[in-house]
């Protein structure tokens, strides 16, 4: 009986990670499309010669391969994390929808941090 408790409680924390994390991708796209409204007017000058718009299009593609890079580099880290945790310990309890969780949450962190950041400064406004 007391395992059954447990697995549920287990069960319910990993449901509340994935709506937390369900929760952060659409704060993500919500400020990802404001992002993508006001830094458009600045591509498009860009285009035409103007040195901000210029840098805005260089930041942004800098930004992204950065995100890429440090996104490739979470999810290795938490799959690799995974597998040596079960690697060591195979008859331990193991969580595997937690363990995707952490995967995703860490995977995505990289592109929420900069996604936040642009739409703040892009706006105008510092949270």
């Amino acid at each position: 009986m007391a395992r059954a408790r447990k697995s549920t409680g287990s069960a319910l924390a990993t449901g509340a990670e994935a709506q937390v994390l369900a929760a952060r991708l659409m704060s993500m796209h919500a400020e990802a499309g404001l992002t993508i409204a006001m830094r458009m007017p600045l591509l498009m000058k860009g285009a035409f010669g103007d040195s901000r718009g210029q840098r805005e299009a260089t930041k942004a593609v800098t930004e992204k391969v950065s995100a890429v890079l440090e996104s490739s580099y979470a999810a290795t880290l938490a799959t690799t994390t995974f597998w040596w945790g079960l690697a060591l310990n195979p008859f331990g309890q193991l969580d595997l929808a937690k363990a995707a969780v952490k995967a995703a949450d860490s995977t995505l962190e990289p592109f929420a941090r900069r996604t936040r950041a642009n739409a703040a400064r892009l706006s105008g406004s510092r949270r």
